[in-house]
């Protein structure tokens, strides 16, 4: 029998977009009334959705839950940007064979998954496991890996010229946020201060500063699951860069501020620096 158990597509992803909302649900701290308020969805409704209960709930109430809990927006985005990507119920996953297609199903729906699971997985499953459940992750394009080269030699050259004891990594490099078994991330680029926190394979601890850029595999976490986790795990300053909107959205968690948007061609002020630091993409795309 297949890892999934025999389970058909179109079920599985229901499963997996069920499991999400929920965290979303969880995370968030919103009642069913909560979302039922916010949607215009029937409470009732939205308790058998989300309990799985209804078990061919409607798209369009699915999409009103989405947008209560503020994801339906990223969504729609990612169907327009790559209408090719695999993609229902606001799951984008990598073609081919899924890291959730080869994992105990019902453990990951529950987020049950730990640290033993995610070093069990083969070597070409590229994943990050988020309070215990399991994220694909797409390998970078050359414009990713451009914009991440750029940025980590600026960083670079300013900690150095400062003769500064921060450290500048870049994926892949695992980083346990939580110092618990059932998160492991690899940010695309982030810088540690506490030198304590490096272990040899691993950063044990948040970083101070994340940069992410956004492919439309990553942009859902990018911009609610990690943004969440991020705010709530010590790392002080989250940038999100959308080069296909020429956006950067920046997070500085120490203030209790909105984000701040710059484009590529901004000199962007590092706050973790004072300021000290601009980063820019100048040139690069």
């Amino acid at each position: 029998m297949p890892p999934n158990g025999g389970k058909d597509m179109d079920q599985m992803m229901r499963e997996r977009q069920l499991a999400r909302l929920r965290y979303y649900k969880e995370r968030l701290e919103m009642t069913y009334k909560d979302i039922a308020d916010r949607s215009g969805v029937p409470e009732s409704t939205v308790k058998k959705v989300l309990t799985g209960a209804t078990k061919n709930p409607r798209p369009g109430t699915f999409r009103d839950i989405e947008e209560a809990l503020g994801i339906k927006h990223v969504v729609e985005e990612i169907a327009e940007e790559s209408p090719g990507l695999r993609m229902q119920y606001g799951y984008a996953e990598t073609e081919g064979t899924s890291a959730l297609d080869t994992i105990d199903y019902e453990r990951a729906n529950d987020g049950k998954l730990t640290l033993d699971d995610y070093y069990a997985l083969p070597d070409d499953r590229r994943v990050e496991l988020i309070d215990g459940v399991f994220y694909d992750m797409a390998s970078p394009t050359s414009t990713h890996q451009m914009i991440i080269t750029s940025l980590a030699r600026q960083i670079g050259n300013f900690i150095d010229a400062n003769k500064g004891k921060s450290i500048p990594f870049v994926s892949p490099m695992d980083v346990q946020l939580d110092r618990d078994k059932k998160t492991m991330l690899e940010p695309d680029l982030f810088v540690v201060c506490d030198r304590d926190k490096i272990m040899e394979h691993y950063i044990f601890g948040a970083p101070d500063f994340i940069i992410e850029v956004v492919s439309p595999l990553s942009k859902l976490n990018d911009y609610v699951l990690k943004l969440w986790k991020y705010a709530n795990s010590g790392v002080r300053e989250y940038w999100i860069i959308d080069h296909k909107k020429n956006l950067v959205r920046t997070y500085f968690f120490e203030d209790d501020v909105d984000p701040v948007d710059y484009t590529l061609n901004d000199d962007i002020p590092v706050r973790i620096y004072d300021g000290k630091l601009t980063l820019n993409l100048n040139g690069i795309l």
